[in-house]
């Protein structure tokens, strides 16, 4: 070997110790950055849905409408990111009627809007699609390639 190589093994081993940093080791405010991409997409479906089904006329003016309080974020209830992001409602208000309609109570049957926008494929899909652009993106930063 001339001065300055390296085995094949030893490059294998740096080589894989690279793509672990730009691909495997992110940082949970990294992960925070995926999962809302995601969590943006499912939003937009969630208010679209609760729109078509549950839009009332009535003009509530301390809370307003369900469809016009859905949120999302990428932090946990301390305030940090973990890596993981939600999305719901903003108050309890529209979150515990939402859960009713959803769910069911005594005297209502309920229509499971948000469980079978949960399972639905597209929907599925649209989310993992729009995590798997972003991850794609802070690869694509970490390497230096991004635009």
């Amino acid at each position: 070997m001339a001065n300055g190589d390296i085995s094949m093994s030893d490059f294998m081993q740096q080589w894989l110790e690279e793509v672990k940093d730009i691909s495997v080791n992110l940082t949970p405010e990294e992960q925070a950055k995926i999962t809302e991409a995601g969590a943006e997409v499912m939003a937009e479906k969630l208010t679209a849905v609760t729109n078509a089904k549950h839009r009332s006329r009535h003009n509530d003016k301390v809370y307003g409408h369900a469809a016009d309080h859905i949120t999302h974020m990428a932090k946990d209830v301390d305030g940090e990111a973990n890596g993981a992001s939600t999305v719901g409602w903003d108050n309890h208000y529209h979150a515990m009627n939402m859960m009713r309609l959803n769910d069911g109570y005594k005297g209502y049957t309920g229509d499971h809007f948000v469980t079978n926008l949960q399972q639905d494929k597209a929907t599925s899909e649209a989310v993992l699609k729009a995590e798997s652009d972003k991850y794609q993106e802070l690869i694509n930063d970490k390497k230096g390639d991004g635009d």
